[in-house]
Parts: C-alpha cells; structure tokens; sequence
C-alpha cells in the first residue's frame, strides 16, 4: 500500500537523520509521525527537521569544524537535500537495508542556540500554537553577525521586496498573500501546511521557509533564518526576521484583495 511504503520511507529517513546527528554531536529528537491516510510524499514536520539538522550542520562548517556523514555512500550525499526528506521518489536502503523505527528519543535540551551569542529558552508547542494565530506581517529585517550583534534594519532598502504576510487558519496551515511592486495588479493567495519542533524552535512554512523562533507574544514574533542573496552585510552571520500581529480587518481586507489561487 501507498501507505505503508511511504511510512517504511519516512522511518528510514529519520534513522539517516538520527545518524547525522550522533556523527556530529547535533541534539535531535523526532517523534512518531500523526499523518493518517496516504502518504503523499511530503511532510512539513519533517522538513523541519531537515532543515533544523542542516542548519546546524552549516554552523558546524562556518565554525572550522568538520561535517561527518557516517554510513552514507558517496552518491547518497550528493542527493542529501532528498535524502533526509520525505519527498523522494523510489525504494531507498541504508547500509543494503530497510533500517528499522527508532527505538527511543534523546533528551530535549534546555535551549537553542544560533552561534555563541544567540541562546534563546524553548518554547513548547503549547505555548507557542495558541499564539501562533490571526494575521502576521514581516516588519523587521536585520543583518546578524557573528558576535550576535545586530545590523542597520534593511527592510526598506530591498529594492522590489514585498514584506511577507500570512494568516493562520489552523493549527497545521498558513495562507500567504503574495503581490509584487513591479506587477501592481498581482494578487495571489497560495496555502501552505506548517510544522512547529518544539525542540529546536523550529517554524517551518510549506518547503521553503524555515525560521528559529527566539521569542514570541500576542503582538510580535522574532526569529533567526537563513539571509538573503541581496542587500547583506558580507559577514552576516544570518538574518533576524520580526513579524507584528495585524487585526481581523487587515486580514478581511486581505482575504477581500487576494482572491486568485497561485499556480
């Protein structure tokens, strides 16, 4: 059944990913996947520990250390974005073989760390979830470096950039509202499933937005990704990313605006 070949799939990744994170003294913990019914392949709760795990990893490299990947063939790591992701197509094996569920979770850490200077507390899912509501615009960018320090705040010096902006309908789906300052009349929406790990801070937003969540109330959020290609300090270290609440209204007007589903 597709079922249960995408479940064997799935156990097989995250004993890879498991593996990874011995190999390279990374804190991981995974839990028992709730999706029921077919499989179809992808899974935001996993992509978020991919992109949790390759975070730490690219930190691993920045701070001179080396990168292990123990038990992995050559060829597997050279398709390693597929290879820890459930969205693979074809019969995959680990050492010539179906590896087995994991046996046992290790501890969760106290917190999370980005670098030296970047130690936020954990937030736990059911703190974070029931805050994790209503309308939220991207307000804040900044440069971060390595010391932790911050840079000038750049939002508006992104030529073309729209802030991004959401509405959380569920607790498993965000509706993004997308437009354009170089096509005025764009006016897209496009669904997106999401996935919180509690144990990294770990907001992931459909497959491509991953976000460590450092803190977050009734009225703002504050989270550290990944920078972007234009606009940034040569040696940031990454980006610090603030969203602001917005009412009911804004998100009616938005629903009202974006009435064309993306592609």
């Amino acid at each position: 059944m597709i079922m249960e070949r995408g479940k064997r799939i799935c156990n097989v990744l995250k004993d890879v990913r498991k593996k990874i994170a011995e190999e390279n003294e990374i804190e991981y913990v995974t839990t028992e996947c709730q999706h029921k019914g077919d499989c179809s392949g992808t899974c935001p709760k996993c992509e978020a520990e991919v992109r949790y795990l390759e975070s730490q990893l690219a930190r691993r490299r920045l701070a001179g250390r080396t990168v292990r990947l123990a038990g992995l063939s050559l060829g597997m790591v050279a398709v390693a974005p597929a290879l820890v992701s459930c969205d693979v197509k074809g019969d995959l094996t680990v050492d010539g073989e179906i590896g087995p569920p994991l046996a046992g979770d290790p501890a969760i850490p106290e917190n999370v760390q980005l670098g030296e200077n970047l130690i936020f507390d954990l937030i736990p899912a059911e703190a974070f979830i029931p805050l994790f509501k209503g309308g939220w615009v991207e307000s804040e960018v900044y440069d971060v470096y390595p010391d932790g320090k911050l840079g000038k705040e750049i939002l508006s010096n992104i030529d073309g950039y729209v802030p991004r902006r959401y509405s959380v309908q569920s607790d498993e789906e965000v509706k993004e509202y997308i437009s354009s300052d170089a096509d005025p009349d764009l006016r897209e929406y496009r669904m997106h499933q999401y996935a919180y790990s509690p144990y990294s801070n770990s907001l992931m937003i459909g497959n491509a937005l991953n976000l460590t969540v450092a803190s977050i109330d009734e009225d703002r959020m504050e989270c550290y990704g990944e920078v972007f290609s234009r606009n940034w300090a040569p040696d940031a270290f990454m980006g610090k990313y603030v969203f602001t609440r917005v009412s009911d209204e804004t998100v009616a007007e938005w629903d009202a605006a974006y009435t064309t589903p993306k592609e």
